[in-house]
């Protein structure tokens, strides 16, 4: 703890952080906006195969547990075991930007490369939520791992929703691909952190692993992360009330001004839910704003044809409320991660996570097709709030981070 509390920046290491999230957010925003756009019209990809597709691309995205146990596991001597792979990472995927921007390649060349692309920025995001866990005290878990994150991956979200479709029709893919590549460059902030030295208590051993399937503590908050989850219903535009708004709104323009403004609201929530829950605690802090979080969800049940206002004040909330809901539930998962596998510990809570979201898409599903999305909304609203019960049990580790194992 010393050690942190001696090399702890805060305004340096959030800054860095909040550009690397901030690349992020714009890098896959884009990307994923572009990709099959790129295929269907430059490349000729038939048009029906392409969200299979993109689907399997980002599977490369949602795997991150290995790369936690890589950057957990095998230092490079000398340089240190986060920094080094966010370096050799980041290159190869500015690399592999650049060949997008300059050469043109064919769906041969293309779909490897972009799956390659994508699970490098796996590896990143993976070593990157290794090295601020590392770095960052456990009172500072709120504002940095879940404010600062999240927010300024919203804020790349943002510039890239509201850029990157302009930019494709005036300029072409070859500039799109370009200036994703200087968002890349982002990465490189992680230059500007101090990694702590590999001490005893950090080095992954035999029981730490052990620990992973037999602490009953970890068990339980993969468990609270595995349970239906709110992550699908956030973004009323990309999410699952995606479906709803559009019956709701239909148009375009309407719905791209909703997202933005829920996705400026999140900015705001997340920082400020973040400072605030390093001061009332970060459990407390989820355990407020997921019942909130279900009643945003439940209020759309009012949102018919033409209640325009209505749905313009539900996104600004539901924004804010997850930026507090996001910035207590990553403090729980810092303050749950042990330091000698922190990387691992942490991915393993992230695929737990999806895990959840998409077992509340198909009971969302199945209540959609079988009912009627009233009832989905009512039934969805509160079967999130189960995650809270096992939650409330939670015993952090984080009092003995960095001290003893």
């Amino acid at each position: 703890m010393q050690e942190l509390e001696e090399n702890w920046r805060p305004l340096r290491y959030n800054f860095a952080y909040a550009l690397q999230y901030l690349g992020q957010g714009f890098v896959r925003m884009a990307f994923v906006f572009f990709l099959p756009l790129y295929l269907a019209k430059e490349l000729g990809y038939p048009e029906a195969t392409i969200p299979a597709l993109i689907a399997v691309i980002m599977l490369a995205w949602a795997i991150k547990w290995p790369w936690g146990i890589l950057t957990d596991c095998v230092p490079i001597n000398g340089f240190g075991r986060r920094k080094p792979y966010i370096i050799i990472f980041n290159i190869i995927s500015i690399v592999i930007l650049a060949i997008f921007a300059i050469a043109h390649p064919g769906a041969e060349v293309m779909i490897p490369l972009s799956i390659l692309f994508l699970a490098l920025l796996a590896g990143i995001d993976a070593a990157y939520d290794g090295l601020l866990i590392d770095i960052t005290p456990p009172d500072s878990h709120g504002l940095t791992i879940g404010g600062v994150a999240w927010g300024f991956k919203a804020v790349g979200e943002l510039i890239g929703a509201l850029v990157i479709g302009t930019v494709i029709s005036l300029y072409g893919f070859s500039t799109a691909f370009s200036i994703t590549l200087i968002f890349q460059l982002f990465t490189f902030s992680c230059l500007l952190i101090h990694e702590p030295s590999l001490t005893l208590e950090r080095r992954p051993t035999k029981e730490g692993f052990a620990l992973l399937f037999t602490e009953k503590y970890l068990w339980l908050t993969f468990l609270a992360i595995s349970l239906p989850s709110y992550i699908a219903f956030f973004s009323p535009t990309a999410g699952a009330l995606g479906f709803v708004l559009k019956k709701i709104v239909g148009a375009a323009g309407l719905i791209g001004q909703i997202g933005a403004i829920n996705r400026g609201a999140v900015i705001i929530g997340s920082l400020l839910g973040g400072f605030i829950a390093d001061r009332i605690g970060h459990k407390k802090t989820y355990l407020i704003a997921a019942p909130l979080m279900g009643l945003c969800i439940g209020m759309w049940v009012f949102a018919a044809p033409g209640t325009i206002n209505l749905v313009f004040i539900l996104a600004t909330v539901m924004g804010i409320i997850e930026g507090f809901y996001i910035s207590g539930l990553f403090a729980i998962l810092g303050d749950m991660c042990p330091p000698y596998l922190p990387g691992t510990n942490y991915q393993v809570f992230m695929s737990a996570g999806h895990i959840g979201a998409l077992i509340m898409l198909f009971i969302w599903s199945f209540l959609l097709t079988s009912y009627s999305w009233t009832i989905g909304i009512i039934a969805i609203a509160v079967i999130g709030i189960i995650n809270v019960i096992p939650m409330y049990f939670l015993k952090p580790y984080a009092e003995a981070k960095a001290i003893k194992v």
